[in-house]
């Protein structure tokens, strides 16, 4: 019973740590739903199995999580792995804000880059996370952004503005 309860609490602490870490203070996380951790059975070493990490961007989850609001404009929706870039439509440069959800999986962090200035980051992990980061007009300086990122991490970004920017 006591190796019940110790498997499902590093469960738990596992899967907080890994959605806590290294994220940029402008961005916020949430998680699409988990099963649950394989329960150990009594009598026996048994551990909960790792949840399978995505290979490629396509297996990443939607970092769209909800309906956009009516009147949102789709900047950009792109997948890759490791670097890659995007330069945004003027009309970015013009919105009060932009919307910018991604996910990503692999051993290190994900990061957009513009003007030589990291705009939003996170660590990616196993590819559970979904991060959402509003970028105000004031840090817009720039529509040439760059993803930073190491050739094992793969993701998955959507650009977004909201309606009547």
């Amino acid at each position: 019973m006591k190796r019940s309860l110790l498997a499902a609490s590093l469960s738990a602490l596992a899967l907080v740590s890994a959605c806590s870490g290294g994220s940029h203070s402008q961005a916020t996380a949430t998680h699409g739903s988990t099963s649950s951790p394989a329960k150990a059975t009594t009598g026996s070493d048994a551990t909960p199995s790792p949840a399978q990490t995505p290979t490629s961007p396509d297996r990443l989850p939607d970092p769209v999580q909800s309906s956009l609001p009516v009147g949102s404009k789709t900047l950009y929706t792109g997948s890759g792995h490791g670097a890659g870039g995007v330069t945004l439509p003027a009309s970015a440069g013009k919105a009060s804000n932009i919307t910018v959800m991604w996910t990503c999986a692999g051993p290190s962090k994900f990061n957009v880059i513009a003007a030589g200035k990291s705009l939003i980051g996170s660590q990616c992990g196993d590819g559970s996370g979904v991060f959402t980061a509003e970028i105000p007009h004031t840090k817009m300086h720039e529509l040439a952004w760059k993803f930073s990122a190491a050739n094992s991490v793969i993701w998955r970004i959507v650009v977004t503005q909201p309606s009547g920017n």
